[in-house]
């Protein structure tokens, strides 16, 4: 097995490890991955943190592509099954980019496929740049729908005056959310109730903006689509060669309290495997 000597040393090979930590290393180093000391105590922190504060049973599909290789980024830490990466894509540790015209990950379902519901879902996706991102809204961080508008759920980049475009959850409706300014950082968009969604961004620090926008339809056929847009199986919106992919996934309907935690955790949990920081 590829453990590094840290994973070998005092304790046995993976002595104290959560089970779900666990069962995602082995299936990273199956899959050709190396796995630290650092990262495996990383991993299992987080893991057994999220359990304890209780948003980790929320998750529904989560990636972690700091492996520098395809088949071991893939892997869904939840779950253990694997998403697809499409077209140009770079692999390097820490983090995947796209060549900005064909390069895409795609997870293995949509959101209502898996276990994400009407009035409780959340994409997610950590991004980040060598600057500060400006994607414009004709460029996605994340986003699907299937052949309905009503179920149309993306998170792009704006104009000018706001950060981020965004339509859904569940709803053709377009928003806008923050000042205009770094789009790098842990993204999050979420609704837990028919009325309302939230859109955070956590960085350095925390924006979170709640808006009005009511719910109407789930995408239950079209797999959920990172660094482009998937309409109804159609690809677009492609991320420019500058964002950086360090986790992506799906959860269920996460308060926004604990949607908040959920993203800290996920920052610590990149920056303390890679080396890297978000600003």
């Amino acid at each position: 097995m590829n453990y590094s000597l840290g994973n070998m040393l005092g304790g046995g090979m993976i002595g104290g490890l959560d089970p779900s930590a666990k069962a995602y290393i082995d299936a990273v180093v199956a899959a050709g991955g190396t796995v630290s000391g650092t990262q495996r105590n990383a991993i299992n922190t987080f893991v057994k943190t999220g359990k304890t504060a209780g948003w980790y049973s929320s998750l529904k599909r989560m990636y972690l592509p700091i492996w520098a290789a395809a088949a071991p980024n893939a892997i869904d830490m939840v779950g253990l099954t694997s998403g697809t990466f499409v077209g140009g894509m770079t692999h390097t540790a820490g983090y995947v980019t796209t060549n900005g015209t064909t390069g895409h990950f795609l997870s293995d379902v949509s959101p209502s496929g898996a276990g994400c519901t009407l009035n409780g879902t959340g994409v997610f996706a950590l991004t980040t740049g060598a600057s500060a991102l400006s994607l414009i809204n004709s460029q996605r961080y994340f986003g699907a729908q299937a052949l309905s508008g009503t179920t149309r759920l993306f998170l792009s980049g704006s104009h000018n005056t706001a950060r981020f475009a965004s339509i859904g959850m569940n709803n053709g409706s377009f928003l806008t959310d923050f000042s205009a300014g770094d789009q790098r950082g842990v993204q999050f968009l979420g609704r837990n109730t028919s009325l309302s969604r939230f859109v955070l961004l956590r960085a350095s620090s925390l924006l979170s903006n709640s808006q009005l926008s009511l719910s109407s339809d789930i995408n239950s056929t079209t797999p959920m689509c990172w660094l482009a847009g998937n309409t109804n199986g159609v690809i677009s919106g492609y991320a420019t060669n500058t964002a950086r992919l360090g986790a992506a996934g799906m959860t269920d309907g996460m308060a926004q309290a604990d949607a908040e935690a959920f993203t800290d955790g996920l920052k610590t949990l990149w920056e303390t495997c890679t080396g890297l920081t978000l600003p």
